[in-house]
């Protein structure tokens, strides 16, 4: 009997690579994967008790929504996970359970399930979620409060809330070494600078991301700061240690060249990026906030759709006239 031949009329892409969303996921995991063994040898249970809350919580949370409202953001693709892990690194080490749950509970309810799930949100989930937990309950986002049973031989108190209140010469109270091995004062994972920086050029190296956004966020984190510290020195440090301490490189690397929520061409890249680091750093020096990661990308994530407007010219089309 002959066989009936069918016309294959799905949309393009038509040459598929093997790749999926899941892999896409996992991948990412794999480059948080330094920072994740970090931070469990520097602040042990307390990094395992939260890093676990936050994946079983989203995971929970995720496959229950897609019970009661079927959709295409399946749980088995996996960014529940990674999601979940990127939330858990801005917690605090005495982050209660209850907080951990809230935060899932926004990050993929209402940022990610409530606008069509993964592709569709015009925020990033992990940072609308941090942002309404830090304006909700700012007590429980004091990082140098939940430092107190720590005993390291750095400086037990934030650096950019150290130098923000004692001016730029507070910032040689702070070895270059310790920042940048993430012995600082932060989450749990948001400022192990090396171990973030080692992932981030991983997902460069397997073409996940492309060198555009992070280079010119963090080129415009340096120019901006350099800008500060010529104009008062007293009151500013070197753009240096702004980008060594805090979430910088976590911002850099991980959130800003998140998928849905940043630019898909270079040029809009490039000043998407810069435009973020220029914001963190003004965020620093003029708000109340002594880091404002959060809020800087925020403000880049709702800039995306005008930004990504200047599209490269399309060569080969003659003009029509007189039409």
């Amino acid at each position: 009997m002959n066989q009936i031949k069918k016309l294959n009329v799905a949309s393009s892409p038509h040459w598929k690579g093997g790749s999926s969303v899941s892999i896409v996921q996992k991948l990412w995991i794999v480059a948080l994967m330094p920072a994740i063994i970090a931070s469990l040898w520097l602040f042990g249970l307390n990094s395992l008790r939260i890093i676990s809350l936050a994946i079983a919580f989203s995971v929970f949370i995720d496959a229950l929504i897609n019970r009661i409202v079927p959709s295409k953001d399946y749980t088995t693709n996996w960014s529940s996970v990674s999601l979940a892990v990127l939330f858990a690194f801005f917690m605090p080490l005495n982050a209660p359970w209850w907080f951990v749950l809230i935060g899932c509970f926004i990050m993929i309810i209402i940022g990610k399930k409530l606008f069509g799930g993964i592709g569709a949100y015009p925020v990033h989930p992990v940072l609308l979620s941090c942002a309404m937990l830090h304006i909700s309950w700012p007590q429980r986002f004091d990082y140098t409060a939940s430092f107190v049973s720590m005993d390291w031989t750095s400086k037990m108190i934030e650096p950019l809330r150290y130098v923000k209140t004692l001016g730029g010469d507070a910032a040689t109270a702070y070895d270059w070494t310790n920042l940048l091995m993430g012995r600082q004062v932060a989450g749990i994972g948001n400022a192990l600078v090396l171990y973030l920086a080692i992932g981030g050029i991983f997902l460069i190296l397997i073409r996940q991301i492309t060198w555009h956004i992070p280079v010119a966020f963090l080129s415009g984190c340096f120019l901006m700061g350099f800008i500060l510290h010529i104009v008062s020195p007293e009151q500013f440090a070197t753009p240096l240690f702004y980008i060594l301490s805090g979430g910088t490189i976590f911002g850099a690397f991980f959130l800003a060249p998140e998928y849905t929520t940043s630019p898909a061409n270079r040029v809009p890249m490039l000043i998407y990026g810069f435009l973020g680091g220029v914001l963190l750093l003004l965020i620093r020096a003029f708000s109340v906030y002594s880091d404002g990661l959060i809020f800087a990308i925020l403000l880049i994530n709702l800039c995306n759709p005008l930004i990504d407007k200047i599209t490269p010219k399309i060569y080969g089309l003659e003009e029509v006239k007189n039409a």
